[in-house]
């Protein structure tokens, strides 16, 4: 009884930020009221804010289960043996469409991230941390989803020795989110191409230093 109770809250809780992703995607957040929400969502108003507290949160519960899917897939094709680059192609293209696609929600997903990014040695310390949000724990979580989609791909990166062993593989996965980020806000992207090619010379700047000299991947960044 109390697991079919928890996993309604679950679908309650899915359903809030689906129908509420729905409504930002076609009219933006600042057009959308709680009332449009709760009346898509089939929820009180009042239930609607016993789930989330504001818009954002919502809209960042819907971001992040786009993003663990991400994930799972590059998981599932590094376990099968893919190669990690063919990988991170996939990855940066999806989240580049994604990007372009929501640019007008890109700010407020954005904002919460670099809001909440930690460095490595910060995770140990939620309380230092989280005292730095707009967002307390739901923009940490944000920003830690997103790190934990470009790890394991690195990871793949450094066993197969295209990066040095020393390189610290969790510090270049928050740099990177925070690098492609910034890139969305502030870069003025027309289209998806434009994205991926201004996070590729990010990419080449931030892993200039932690590529294997001779691997294939530092080749390629010189060419």
């Amino acid at each position: 009884m109390k697991v079919d109770r928890q996993e309604q809250e679950e679908a309650r809780r899915d359903r809030i930020a689906r129908a509420a992703f729905e409504l930002f995607a076609r009219s933006g957040l600042d057009a959308i009221s709680a009332q449009d929400i709760a009346r898509a969502a089939y929820v009180s108003r009042t239930n609607l804010y016993r789930y989330y507290p504001s818009k954002v949160h919502m809209l960042l519960a819907h971001f992040e289960k786009a993003v663990q899917a991400s994930r799972d897939d590059a998981l599932e094709r590094l376990r099968a043996g893919a190669n990690p680059q063919q990988v991170w192609d996939k990855v940066t293209a999806r989240m580049a469409d994604l990007g372009v696609r929501y640019r007008h929600l890109v700010g407020a997903v954005g904002q919460a991230v670099l809001g909440a990014s930690p460095l490595p040695a910060e995770r140990a310390a939620p309380a230092r941390t989280e005292a730095r949000l707009d967002l307390p724990g739901d923009g940490m979580r944000t920003a830690l989803t997103l790190a934990a989609l470009v790890e394991p791909v690195l990871l793949a990166m450094q066993s197969q020795g295209r990066l040095r062993p020393e390189a610290n593989v969790n510090m270049l996965s928050v740099l990177l989110v925070d690098a492609f980020i910034l890139a969305l806000l502030h870069g003025g992207h027309r289209d998806q191409r434009d994205v991926l090619r201004d996070w590729q010379d990010r990419f080449s700047l931030l892993m200039h230093g932690a590529l294997a000299p001779d691997s294939a991947a530092h080749h390629d960044l010189k060419s």
